[in-house]
């Protein structure tokens, strides 16, 4: 590892990732073979796991291997793991579609929660 891991990135496409599976971070745990901790430690920032504990991880969101670090360097994950193929892929665009076009038809509470939550994921446009 060249330089350091950025882990709050991590820690925000971790927790975004597991939302997405719809996880909970005890089952993220049981899935990886880690402790409940482990998960809670990572997606806090505080600690940077291991390599095997990184690759049970990875596995158990269906990330390639690499990917916890790819992000902890500025990159983005190269996506799902062969496990969830293609087909898996297109399910889950679809399912974003199909958010992204009910925020688009709700100028209410929905949309603006889920703006919030896009800006502590990626931070302001144009800001920092």
């Amino acid at each position: 590892m060249a330089g350091e891991v950025d882990r709050e990135r991590v820690a925000k496409y971790v927790v975004a990732r597991r939302g997405s599976l719809g996880l909970t971070q005890e089952q993220l745990a049981e899935r990886a073979g880690v402790t409940v901790k482990t998960i809670y430690n990572l997606e806090a920032g505080d600690r940077w796991p291991q390599a095997r504990t990184r690759s049970s991880i990875e596995n158990a969101l269906q990330w390639r291997p690499g990917d916890l670090l790819r992000v902890g360097e500025g990159m983005e994950p190269l996506g799902l793991s062969l496990k969830g193929g293609p087909d898996e892929a297109l399910r889950e665009l679809s399912e974003l579609n199909a958010y992204f076009a009910d925020l688009r038809a709700n100028p209410g509470e929905k949309r603006r929660m889920a703006l919030a939550f896009l800006r502590a994921l990626y931070g302001e446009p144009g800001g920092r």
